[in-house]
């Protein structure tokens, strides 16, 4: 039985079949940069449960990514980075509760950054994740305040390059884990969070090319930042 299936960098053309649903037992499925790679992800790939490692960066995937990834319940690794994938982040990945990497940048993904409701799931689910990295995309509307909080281990928070709108949330200064922050070339618009001095941990920290006003909050103790 295939338990990992790694053809990175082999000029591979066409597209994913969905018989890749019928290879259950595997666990790495790495395809990346595979330029010739198109067309959509077949949505058997939710039927891969033992799956840990997902990794299709590089490629040529489009239309939407299937809300059937949120059944990949072992899934640690997500990288779908730079294809051309459209539409929304389905809400369904925030069940993906062991995900460390979520990685969809550099695609023309659309539409809201989704949080849980009482009846839906959403990306703050996400408590063990240390990379979210939405940069480069179309990304609209407000960053949710309740995409943040203190239980969080967040490092990398890369939201550049979108067209969000609205404040800074202040939850962000909760995620004290946080090293690298990027919010630049967004609408952003308002005060800067006065609580970001929290995050002692950050070495960049980027919000430029936004509409903010304000105040700079007091960087004083953030003694690890050599980027602003």
């Amino acid at each position: 039985r295939i338990t990992a299936l790694g053809l990175s960098t082999m000029g591979l053309k066409g597209r994913l079949s969905g018989d890749v649903g019928g290879l259950t037992e595997l666990r790495s499925l790495d395809l990346s940069f595979n330029r010739g790679l198109t067309g959509p992800l077949s949505r058997s790939l939710g039927d891969l449960h033992k799956l840990n490692i997902l990794i299709l960066a590089g490629c040529g995937f489009s239309g939407s990514i299937p809300p059937e990834l949120g059944n990949l319940a072992e899934l640690s690794f997500l990288a779908l980075n730079s294809n051309n994938f459209t539409g929304e982040i389905p809400n369904t990945l925030g069940k993906l509760s062991k995900l460390y990497w979520l990685d969809l940048a550099d695609n023309q993904i659309s539409g809201p950054i989704p949080v849980s409701t009482p009846t839906t799931p959403g990306l703050d689910l996400l408590l063990k994740a240390k990379h979210f990295h939405f940069n480069k995309n179309k990304l609209s509307g407000s960053i949710p305040p309740k995409l943040f909080s203190s239980e969080m281990i967040l490092i990398h928070v890369l939201f550049d390059g979108n067209q969000l709108t609205g404040n800074i949330p202040s939850t962000l200064g909760l995620v004290q884990s946080l090293e690298v922050l990027r919010l630049d070339r967004n609408y952003l618009a308002g005060d800067v969070p006065l609580n970001l001095n929290n995050l002692t941990n950050v070495v960049e920290l980027n919000l430029g090319h936004n509409d903010l006003t304000g105040p700079v909050p007091d960087l004083t103790g953030m003694n690890a930042l050599n980027y602003v």
